[in-house]
């Protein structure tokens, strides 16, 4: 499972880095993007695991802001 930011706010944090930033001093716009990734991601976990689901985050470089759901609590 998969969630992603508003289109508009990706599209702002990408075009900034595109552009190139300095990473230990970024733009508001792009903290405030990792900010609502990481938010809804644990949101979508724990959601999932009060619906009895196991769900963990996975490795946020090759996977993004998926969510692993290993199966379903007995």
């Amino acid at each position: 499972m998969e969630w992603s930011a508003q289109e508009e706010l990706a599209t702002a944090a990408v075009d900034l880095l595109e552009r190139g930033v300095d990473p230990s001093n970024l733009p508001h716009t792009i903290r405030h993007y990792e900010t609502v990734q990481t938010c809804m991601r644990d949101a979508i976990v724990q959601i999932l695991a009060s619906a009895g689901f196991r769900a963990e985050r996975t490795e946020a470089h090759t996977y993004g802001s998926a969510v692993h759901v290993r199966g379903f609590n007995l």
